[in-house]
């Protein structure tokens, strides 16, 4: 996502520059050897000038914003190292996803304890896979700042005639819906990878009626979390919850992770297949940490976390299906009354 942003900003004509951390050894190498991008497939722009930690701190002295893209376990250190060499009016743009495991903090949180306060950060959400910005496919995102001035400036920079942007003040709600959004994605992929373990009729399209049952389910607990923490229910419903969910289903990461969970593979072993961070395994574990802070009860991420410990999916075929529905959907649906199943 880094990589992504870094194209769309050179597109709007900024001075911008990629910091490759210690594990971007692949895309800096690519970059000095004019190669694809090792995950989006194409060159990056040579206005795109990519730069090792040592080059760290030329670049940062003269920033006017940083955009933080780095995985929530490394975000507190990534922040830490990059904050003293960045001037002190700088704006930070975070893309990160999740909770630190450690604190249950938010990214925007985690950084504005290393920065001092949320004063110059703004929260990036919603529907965007990095590779579909970087060819210019319509996209619509959310820029979420206490400030929304500041996020407007942010929006400002980032619009384009594919790229749409929104600003909302509602920063819980806008990161929230980032993080609990992989969560549900794992839930709606196990019902579809279930229909590779055993076939497929004509009748049966991948339990349609099942995923959409676990999706919707997945939207009310995300709202309850968000609601709980400050958020309101209309950003889960808008972009940053609704549609990061539906394109995380659709075509991401922890979507495909869920269906090769699914379809019988241990959870290493799916790991493995998809070959980079799949947020949601470690946001599952946050996120029912958090909901014992605040005594919620969040049925999908409690499906999730027993497909993971592999209590909840064996060579039963449809039994699990029914398992994993019944564990999914026992909160209220978003109805008047509770999903009711016969035992």
């Amino acid at each position: 996502m880094g990589s992504a942003l870094a194209v769309q900003w050179a597109r709007r004509h900024a001075d911008v520059a990629l910091l490759a951390t210690e594990h971007d050894g692949a895309a800096l190498a690519a970059w000095r050897g004019h190669e694809p991008h090792p995950a989006l497939g194409i060159p990056m722009p040579r206005e795109v000038a990519c730069h090792p930690p040592p080059e760290w701190a030329a670049v940062l002295a003269g920033a006017d914003r940083v955009a933080v893209c780095v995985s929530t376990p490394g975000l507190r250190a990534a922040v830490a190292v990059a904050g003293p060499l960045t001037p002190p009016d700088a704006e930070w743009i975070i893309a990160t996803k999740g909770w630190e495991p450690a604190t249950l903090q938010s990214p925007s949180e985690v950084v504005a304890g290393v920065v001092g306060g949320a004063g110059r950060i703004v929260a990036l959400g919603g529907p965007a896979l990095a590779a579909e910005i970087v060819i210019g496919a319509p996209t619509a995102v959310v820029a979420a700042a206490a400030d929304v001035a500041l996020a407007e400036r942010v929006a400002a920079s980032l619009r384009s005639t594919m790229l749409g942007v929104a600003v909302t003040d509602d920063v819980a709600g806008t990161e929230i819906a980032a993080a609990y959004k992989n969560v549900v994605a794992i839930a709606v992929g196990l019902c579809e990878g279930l229909t590779d373990r055993f076939g497929q009729s004509a009748v049966i399209h991948r339990f349609a009626n099942a995923r959409a049952a676990v999706f919707a389910q997945g939207l009310v607990d995300m709202a309850h979390l968000a609601e709980a923490r400050g958020g309101r229910t209309a950003t889960v419903l808008g972009l940053a919850g609704a549609g990061d969910l539906f394109v995380t289903s659709l075509g991401g990461r922890n979507g495909r992770f869920g269906r090769l969970l699914g379809a019988g593979q241990s959870p290493e072993r799916a790991l493995r297949a998809i070959g980079s961070t799949v947020e949601g395994v470690a946001n599952t574990a946050a996120a029912l940490a958090l909901a014992d802070c605040l005594s919620l009860d969040l049925p999908t991420a409690r499906a999730v976390d027993m497909a993971l410990r592999e209590q909840l999916l064996g060579d039963e075929g449809l039994a699990d299906l029914r398992e994993l529905f019944r564990a999914a959907v026992a909160g209220d649906g978003g109805a008047e009354g509770r999903v009711t199943l016969e035992r």
